[in-house]
């Protein structure tokens, strides 16, 4: 092994690595160690699939991948595939101990791609494989495939999710991370506040949670985690906590890629002129409900502020009216002068004509 070589050189050159290595398998090993990690860039064949190709059950191509296994992490360690391992590690001891393998292998990206090098994710999940302080855990119906230390007990991540879902099933927006940990603490006597980035990694396995900037909410509430059109373009809005032009809502949703489905211009338009959900305040400018905008014209609008029956200054016309509405203020004079219902009363006083 060359020594000189750093662990970002090495990454560089992983999938050759990896090749070398397997030099020490029978020909079938061989064979089903790149099926089953997809070193040949096709797909994962699964233990039946390669069983029919030799004519051999599900179990004994399992016994064969189990056997190989062992010899490769036998010799890893003279390689430099342990330069590759001991810096996931780093990574994974930054982040609790714990990680999605979709997480690790994105902050793995953002570091290496500093150093424009490029990573094979399907020779470093080998690598991985073989390292005996590391574990996958592949995809379950409720757990992300994740990576963590041996040493971090399962039961005890499972026991974690299991009381943090049961904990926000109880409530109806995302709880911040600090009073979710506080929970935890309650109720697992042996966690410490040094867990808290543990924790914090943990809820990011199970499907059933959902992380966000803020804290974890569940992942079947849609104004988190967004589902319809409709639910995304409010996410949207929400998370801006500002109206926003149609086009920066579409712009929006591109960016964040909610589920690789392609939208287009016409059809959040549509959506957001459906819904009473979505109010227009400005020309193609449009603010949630919730915040207090009400449906309607400006003249609508001053009708709404005018319906005490009292008089009221233009000025303070004007100002409710840009509470509620992005416009010119002539625009309001305009309705205020040209609109019947409105009667000036005063000099620039107004009220609704009886």
């Amino acid at each position: 092994m060359d020594s000189s070589k750093t662990p970002v050189q090495t990454f560089q050159n992983a999938q050759d690595i990896v090749q070398d290595l397997l030099i020490l398998l029978s020909q079938k090993e061989k064979h089903v160690i790149k099926r089953r990690f997809n070193l040949d860039n096709t797909y994962k064949a699964t233990l039946e699939e390669i069983g029919k190709q030799f004519n051999v059950t599900r179990e004994r191509i399992r016994q064969i991948e189990k056997n190989a296994l062992t010899k490769l992490q036998r010799n890893v360690g003279n390689t430099e595939l342990r330069l590759v391992n001991d810096f996931i590690k780093e990574i994974l001891r930054e982040n609790g101990g714990v990680m999605t393998e979709d997480n690790l292998f994105a902050a793995l990206v953002t570091i290496l791609k500093k150093n424009d090098v490029d990573v094979n994710r399907n020779a470093l999940n080998l690598s991985l494989s073989l390292d005996k302080e590391l574990r996958r855990i592949p995809n379950t119906i409720n757990y992300h495939p994740h990576v963590k230390f041996s040493s971090v007990d399962q039961n005890f991540i499972k026991a974690v999710t299991t009381k943090t879902t049961s904990l926000l099933s109880k409530k109806s927006d995302i709880v911040s991370h600090s009073k979710i940990f506080d929970e935890i603490k309650k109720h697992f006597k042996d966690v410490q506040p040094s867990q808290l980035i543990q924790i914090i990694s943990i809820f990011s396995l199970d499907k059933r949670l959902k992380p966000t900037e803020n804290g974890i909410g569940l992942a079947s509430w849609r104004h988190i985690n967004p589902r319809t059109l409709r639910d995304k373009i409010h996410y949207i809005l929400s998370r801006s906590k500002k109206p926003l032009h149609f086009v920066e809502i579409v712009n929006k949703i591109t960016e964040l890629n909610f589920d690789s489905k392609r939208i287009n211009l016409q059809a959040v338009h549509n959506e957001l002129i459906r819904h009473d959900q979505f109010v227009l305040i400005g020309r193609g400018i449009y603010a949630l409900k919730e915040w207090g905008y009400r449906e309607g014209t400006v003249s609508d609008i001053i009708q709404d502020i005018l319906k005490d029956g009292k008089p009221k200054s233009q000025e303070n016309i004007i100002k409710e009216v840009l509470k509620q509405r992005q416009v010119k203020k002539i625009t309001i004079i305009l309705n205020l002068k040209n609109k019947p219902q409105f009667e000036r009363v005063g000099r620039e006083q107004y009220k609704l004509k009886a």
